[in-house]
Order: C-alpha cells, then sequence, then structure tokens
C-alpha cells in the first residue's frame, strides 16, 4: 500500500513538470521528422520523470503558508499567536534588540541566511551568527556609518562611514578604505561579478572590482543626490531611484544608463526586484506604491500607501514599511495581483530603516531607530537549500573551496545587460554594405566619362553633324546620370520613412518612458 502511494505521488509531481501535449506522431507522414520528434518527446519523459524523483527524495521540506478559515483573514494573526504554533527553532528566530543610543540600524544577510551584519547610525558594527544567537563580533567606529553589505561570504564585508568606505573582515580589523567612492550613501555588492557599486551625495555611481582593486566604473547620473540603490538578482543591473521620479538601470560598462523611467510624480523613496528579475516594485513620496512589468516596463498594479523600504523574499512575498508600521504583500495562486498578507506594528516611536527577509528562512529582519527585531513570516523563505550555491552549515573547508570555485567562476563586467539569455547567441546583423560617398561620386564620373569618350555610329549625310553628334552625348551623359538620382531620392523616402516610423514607436511606448524620447535618436533605452 505505501509503495503504491509514492507511484501515485511521483506521478502527480511528473505531470506538474510535462510540457504540454505531446505531438500526434501517427499523422505524420515524414519518417525522419517523426523520428526527431519521438526522440525528443521520450527526453521530455526522461527529464519530467527526473524532477519528479529530484523533488520528491531531495526537496523534501514544503514551503508554508498562513490559511485562514471562514471569514479569518491572515493579516489579522499576531506574532504571538504564530510562536504559540512554530517549533522551538523556528521560535528563535523571533526576536527584539533594543539599543536606544546608537540607531538607527541597517542590517544585511549573508546568501546562505546564517550570519547577519548590522550598522548603526552613530558607528556601531556588528556581525551575528543566527544559528547560534551570538555575536561573532561587534566594534565602535566612532563616526557615522550610512549603510553596510556582506561582500562574497561572512568574512569581509563594506561600510559606508561619513567620510569613506571601509572594507572589514571578521575579526573587526580594518583592511581597506575606498577614498574613490567619496562620502557614499548606499551600498550594494554584485555576487557574480565581484563588484562593489555605491552611489555618493553627489549622485556619482561608483564600481569598484574587490578582487583587483579596479575601479571599472565611475560615472555622474546627472539627476542629483540620491539615496535609492538597488541589484536586480537576475542579470545584476543596478537601480537608482531618484528626487524626480525617475529611475536609472546602470551597468558598469556604459556612462549613459540602460532605461530610465519616470515612476513616480515625487521622489522616489524604494525599489526592489523580484528574484525571477522580471518584476520591480517602486514606492514613492507621491503615497503609491507600484508594481512593474520589466519585460513590457508597464505597470501591473497601483497600491495606495507610503514606504521607506521594500524587500522581495524568495518565495515572491513583498515587505513594505514605513514609520512603525510593516506590511507583508503576496500574490494568490488565481491571481498575479499583490494583496495584504501580514502587518506588524512596531512600539509607537520605533522609525524603522530599513527591512529584509532573510534567505532560507520565514523570517522578516527589520532595523530601527530602537535596535533589531526579527519577525515570523511563513512561507517567505525557500525551504530546500542548495549546498552548491548556498550552505547554512558548511564547514571552514567548504567555505575555502567554495571561495576558490566563485572565483573561477566570476564574470567579467561586459556581460551585464539586460537579458542575460542572450549571452553566447549570435547577433543577426541586416545591414548591407553600403558604398561611402566617395566611391559612389568616383562611380558616378566613370560612368559620365564613358559616356562621353565612347564612340559614335557614323550616319547617313546630314545625320552626322556636329550638333546632332553632340546633342547624342549629351543625352548618353543624363542616362548615365539617371540611376543614381533615382537612388538618392529612394534613399531621401527610406530616411523619411524611418523617422515617421520613430515617432510612431515613440507615441506606442509606455507612459513610464516617454518623457525621455528623443525624436532625433529614438527610444532612449
Amino acid at each position: 500500500m505505501e509503495i503504491q502511494d509514492i507511484s501515485d505521488d511521483i506521478d502527480v509531481k511528473v505531470k506538474k513538470y510535462q510540457r504540454g501535449e505531446g505531438a500526434d506522431l501517427e499523422a505524420l507522414k515524414d519518417k525522419k521528422l517523426k523520428g526527431q520528434l519521438a526522440n525528443r518527446e521520450e527526453l521530455y519523459k526522461k527529464s519530467a520523470n527526473a524532477a519528479a524523483k529530484a523533488e520528491k527524495w531531495l526537496m523534501q521540506t514544503e514551503a508554508g503558508r498562513l490559511e485562514s478559515e471562514g471569514f479569518e483573514k491572515t493579516w489579522r494573526f499576531s506574532q504571538q499567536s504564530i510562536a504559540q504554533e512554530v517549533d522551538v527553532s523556528s521560535r528563535k528566530n523571533q526576536f527584539d534588540l533594543v539599543l536606544p543610543d546608537l540607531g538607527p540600524y541597517t542590517i544585511d544577510y549573508t546568501s546562505s541566511g546564517r550570519y547577519m551584519v548590522t550598522a548603526g547610525r552613530k558607528g556601531h558594527l556588528a556581525i551575528m551568527d543566527l544559528h547560534t544567537m551570538k555575536p561573532v563580533k561587534d566594534f565602535q567606529v566612532r563616526e557615522t556609518v550610512r549603510d553596510v553589505v556582506f561582500l562574497h561570504n561572512e568574512t569581509f564585508f563594506a561600510a559606508a562611514q561619513k567620510k569613506y568606505t571601509y572594507i572589514y573582515n571578521n575579526a573587526g580589523t580594518e583592511l581597506h578604505c575606498l577614498k574613490e567612492h567619496g562620502a557614499v550613501l548606499k551600498l550594494q555588492f554584485l555576487k557574480n561579478h565581484f563588484l562593489l557599486s555605491s552611489i555618493n551625495k553627489f549622485g556619482h555611481l561608483h564600481y569598484q572590482d574587490i578582487t583587483t582593486g579596479q575601479m571599472v566604473g565611475n560615472y555622474r547620473s546627472g539627476l542629483g543626490r540620491s539615496d535609492v540603490l538597488q541589484v536586480n538578482p537576475y542579470n545584476s543591473v543596478v537601480a537608482s531611484g531618484h528626487s524626480g521620479g525617475t529611475i536609472s538601470m546602470w551597468k558598469p560598462t556604459s556612462a549613459a544608463p540602460l532605461v530610465k523611467m519616470l515612476c513616480h510624480h515625487g521622489p522616489v523613496t524604494a525599489i526592489a526586484f523580484h528574484p525571477n528579475g522580471h518584476l520591480m516594485a517602486t514606492a514613492g513620496m507621491d503615497k503609491k506604491l507600484k508594481i512593474w512589468d520589466l519585460r513590457k516596463y508597464e505597470v501591473l498594479q497601483t497600491l495606495p500607501g507610503h514606504a521607506k523600504s521594500l524587500d522581495f523574499s524568495q518565495k515572491g512575498l513583498l515587505a513594505s514599511s514605513t514609520g512603525s508600521f510593516v506590511q507583508i504583500l503576496a500574490n494568490s495562486s488565481d491571481s498575479q495581483n499583490y494583496d495584504r498578507y501580514m502587518i506588524h506594528t512596531m512600539v509607537k516611536g520605533y522609525q524603522i530603516q530599513k527591512c529584509l527577509f532573510r534567505p532560507y528562512e520565514d523570517v522578516l529582519g527589520i532595523g530601527h531607530s530602537m535596535g533589531l527585531s526579527s519577525i515570523l513570516v511563513p512561507g517567505s523563505g525557500e525551504p530546500n537549500f542548495d549546498s552548491w550555491v548556498a550552505n547554512p552549515f558548511e564547514t571552514l573547508k567548504q567555505r575555502r573551496e567554495k571561495e576558490v570555485r566563485l572565483l573561477l567562476d566570476k564574470l567579467p563586467p561586459e556581460s551585464i545587460i539586460m537579458d542575460p539569455t542572450k549571452i553566447g547567441t549570435l547577433r543577426t546583423s541586416n545591414k548591407i554594405q553600403k558604398a561611402t560617398k566617395e566611391e559612389k561620386e568616383a562611380e558616378k564620373a566613370a560612368a559620365i566619362a564613358a559616356a562621353k569618350s565612347g564612340p559614335q555610329k557614323k550616319k547617313t549625310k546630314g545625320r552626322s553633324k556636329p550638333s546632332k553628334v553632340a546633342k547624342k552625348k549629351q543625352e548618353g551623359v543624363e542616362k548615365a546620370k539617371r540611376p543614381f538620382a533615382e537612388e538618392n531620392k529612394h534613399a531621401e523616402m527610406v530616411v523619411s520613412k524611418k523617422k515617421q516610423k520613430r515617432i510612431t514607436e515613440a507615441n506606442e511606448l509606455p507612459k513610464s518612458l516617454q518623457p525621455f524620447v528623443s525624436r532625433k535618436a529614438g527610444v532612449d533605452i
């Protein structure tokens, strides 16, 4: 009976991984095509079976979710009621650290979710092991700290201090002082490229390779001071929000932004990217929270409310915070729209600085003016981790081997593009090699010379007079010039049509991109 249940369970999972109905091979008469499709269908079947078995035996933990009964609402469940229903190991992830003299605090997690680094505005830096709930190191730098971010693992982190950016190790030792970045307001780390990205108070964007120390990019945004910076985990493109309501997307090898979008009618306060890279959440001072589809640059949903911090979880939940209030939004299986899933209110007077989901745990970390908090959000974290990507239980030897492997797999900055699936493909070139202006003039002059010097046919008396010969030569010259005149006329018509097409396409663009359209050069993306 048990074997039959396992077999039925695997059959259900196989259906989930199947790629639709197979081709009708009986109706095909071409034997070669029939054999090729039969082989492909066999490969699809094997792939679905392998994926179902891997999910059954390797991914045994399933994601949880709050479920309400009857007229209950999931956002009415308090943290106290959730803590009473979870196990002891999950309950210890719910805590509050009151540090009233050194806040407000900002936080960051390692990719495995085991370690957390915290930075108080008044100079307090600390690393905490969240498995043992003990501090690894905490120290005081005695100057303003605006932001902090982990580098490739828990042994190194960067802190944006009052005047410069510093890199420390997990023992609290200062390793580097990055003076070229200036007075940084926000930091981001591109883990696949080993690039530290920052934006300072003058709106200058910097990219620095932490393996070689080389400054890869140093660009002016041209849009003023900005403290909103976020990296898209899908393609490593960095987005910055500005006071005019625009969002610019950058890569380290281009001085001009890849995309400029008008997202809000007021300063942008927060940006977050979905793990799949296709959704972007933005918040502005116009008291609107918008969900964008980056494939079409269009708004999918607009929600009322202000948010100072936004973050997507690994399973797609969206956390937004303002003042002392945190709201978690989720989309249901039957609808793509986000709706209220959970709410949490801090003690009155606490001002939330940053909220961030912890990887591989159903936990939301909160840094606020009075310290640090951690709340339980069922269904937010990925339940199964890949030890080759992020292992929360890795040993010292495994960490060293992983560091070497990451350095060998390091990607060059040129690989950062909007659509990374195009890497490795051939770019189709529709351009026809055209003759230059000098070549056309030389060809035209040669044709005219040939027409003038061509031999004239001797005709009967009276028809070979010099005037008639000159007239014939002039007709030959006009005939030689005609193809070139027609070609110029055709080229002018093509240019006129292209210009009209650009204007039409610009009018059909999404509203967020229309303000940045150049009527001469087309769209600014």
